[in-house]
């Protein structure tokens, strides 16, 4: 189990861009591919505290559960490993669910019987550290459509974001906060219903 502090900063990107930037920074890495199979109640129960909860699948790695909650500065992240094969529409076993999790469901009135995978989200990621942070471009795609991202993972926020701008300055990039994954993920699927 990980509990960790997350501070990012995120920019959607158009593909010119982004093939600009893979580019530059990672010319002769390969990306490798994740699937984040996201998880709520039928009423949103998560969504509605700005929580999120998935299950990260990598051929490379063993399965990640993970609940993300907003904290003062960036988020909190409970990482815990799982060998549970998720499934859309399928509902969470509530025995796979850790105590820490469990715990901050319970906090929040979330009833765990409820989690049902409503679907998932596959990435296609490069990473490469920087002397500032972690530099991190997506090419995602998900019910039907894609989009490309770039995410900045820092350890101090001021430091972070003043490194995060520069990136912007040389792409001629203006700063716009995107949603994240699962709430993207989430406002496609509303659409499509």
């Amino acid at each position: 189990m990980a509990i960790e502090q997350e501070i990012e900063f995120k920019q959607l990107l158009d593909e010119n861009t982004y093939r600009t930037m893979k580019t530059a920074y990672f010319s002769d890495t390969p990306p490798f591919t994740q699937t984040n199979f996201y998880i709520d109640t039928p009423d949103f129960q998560l969504m509605s505290h700005k929580m999120a909860l998935r299950i990260r699948v990598r051929s490379d790695k063993s399965n990640e559960l993970t609940l993300k909650v907003p904290g003062e500065v960036g988020l909190t992240e409970y990482n815990y490993p799982t060998s549970y094969q998720p499934k859309t529409s399928a509902q969470l076993p509530e025995h796979i669910i850790p105590n820490d999790i469990r715990n901050v469901l319970d906090q929040f009135h979330i009833d765990a019987s409820q989690l049902t995978i409503l679907g998932y989200l596959t990435t296609h990621r490069l990473e490469t550290t920087t002397p500032s942070g972690l530099v991190v471009l997506d090419y995602s795609e998900y019910l039907g459509t894609e989009d490309f991202e770039l995410e900045f993972e820092v350890d101090d926020y001021h430091d972070g974001y003043e490194a995060f701008t520069q990136i912007l300055d040389t792409y001629h990039l203006t700063h716009k906060t995107p949603l994240n994954k699962v709430q993207r993920f989430f406002k496609r699927r509303q659409s499509m219903e």
